[in-house]
């Protein structure tokens, strides 16, 4: 009896807590992934990686995101049981984190860090399962979600890379490790999935249907596409070979983990900024494409700076165009899609935004290597003046996007 009564209690308080739950999962989760890449071009140069394979290794972690995001975000809507996978991708964050922990040699290297994209892939379920938490209100949820996400992020880049400089590389790969699995026993605490009858699934919207209205999405599409670009600049910049470029300059460990965390501090200024400020004045598409051109302006700038404040200057407004794009492409992208059909959509999303993790960091990486770095972040410069010409061209203002 009191076994049965200690149950109930147990079920009521986590459906009651099940959001504060599921975003305290969701910190612990970045904070697996994110004790080490702000030094982690350093740390491959360290242990002899040419800069292409440095450049294929980062690449890794987006390349496994973008092949397996659209794939496991049809499959957890059909299967309707996201906190499976909500397990699943703890559990490959806590094996990525181990598994350099164990290695020098740069392909298990690539391996592992690939698997930490495989871990980053189950964001999807992560999402959309908070947003069908909160399916009233997926506009404040994408807003929560993009907060815990910035807000990890810098708490792990700060604490891990202080760690690093202090005790090595070993250690800050295994404090990511500490917090996977710290999150994957909470993950445990989640309320089941509301039971559902295969009649119910088969009555629901057929999952291939739900994929092909998805791509017939006029946001979907572009806001995707766009964040793609977005993700190619960043992992080419701030999240890539910037932190090698200070490096060669000769900032420390320290001095690199801090800046960027700055960054990523930026990343929360960025979201109340627009969502409090900016489009009180201005429209999304306007906010948006004055974003992507000054992302594009600071790449160029990289070249130019030679000491550690301007560095610090140049992440930080990095930072802040960065979130605004990628927060506000993904608002307008998935937050209209049914509750049904959002693992899909998001899938979608993150699986083409994927595709800029993996090519900006091969392609600065190849170019570094054949010719500078200096002349790799004029090239991603580029692209970013494109994406700039074609956000003029193409991209629709929110209201035409939700049409």
């Amino acid at each position: 009896m009191a076994k049965q009564k200690f149950s109930s209690q147990l079920n009521d308080w986590r459906c009651k807590n099940k959001n504060q739950l599921l975003l305290v999962i969701a910190t612990l989760f970045w904070m697996g992934l994110y004790t080490y890449p702000s030094l982690f071009t350093p740390y491959l140069d360290e242990i002899g990686a040419t800069l292409t394979q440095s450049g294929l290794i980062l690449g890794g972690y987006g390349f496994t995101q973008m092949i397996l995001r659209l794939p496991l975000g049809i499959w957890s809507d059909y299967l309707q049981k996201k906190k499976t996978f909500v397990i699943a991708g703890m559990t490959f964050a806590l094996m990525s984190a181990l598994g350099l922990i164990l290695t020098h040699d740069i392909w298990l290297i690539f391996i592992f860090r690939a698997m930490g994209g495989v871990a980053a892939a189950f964001w999807v379920q992560i999402s959309a399962l908070y947003m069908n938490y909160n399916v009233n209100d997926s506009t404040m949820a994408v807003g929560h979600l993009s907060l815990v996400n910035s807000a990890a992020i810098i708490a792990a880049t700060f604490i891990g890379g202080q760690i690093i400089a202090r005790f090595g590389y070993p250690k800050g790969f295994g404090l990511g490790a500490v917090f996977a699995a710290i999150g994957l026993i909470l993950c445990l605490l989640l309320p089941e999935d509301q039971a559902i009858t295969r009649e119910e699934i088969e009555a629901g919207l057929p999952v291939l249907e739900g994929l092909k209205l998805s791509l017939g999405d006029k946001g979907l599409i572009w806001g995707s596409l766009f964040a793609a670009v977005t993700q190619f600049l960043s992992y080419s910049g701030a999240q890539g070979f910037l932190p090698q470029y200070a490096s060669n300059l000769g900032v420390s460990a320290s001095r690199i983990s801090i800046m960027v965390a700055i960054n990523k501090v930026a990343s929360l200024l960025a979201i109340v900024l627009v969502s409090q400020v900016l489009l009180r004045y201005f429209r999304l598409k306007q906010i948006l494409t004055a974003s992507m051109l000054i992302n594009t302006l600071l790449l160029f700038s990289i070249p130019l700076a030679k000491n550690y404040l301007t560095l610090l200057i140049i992440m930080f407004f990095l930072g802040i165009v960065s979130t605004t794009q990628m927060t506000y492409f993904m608002d307008a992208a998935t937050s209209h899609i049914p509750s049904e059909r959002r693992a899909t959509g998001l899938g979608f999303f993150q699986a083409v935004y994927g595709i800029g993790m993996v090519a900006g960091p091969a392609v600065t990486g190849a170019i570094a290597e054949l010719y500078s770095l200096s002349q790799a972040f004029v090239v991603a410069a580029f692209v970013g003046l494109v994406a700039v010409a074609l956000m003029i061209w193409k991209l629709p203002d929110r209201a035409a996007i939700r049409k």
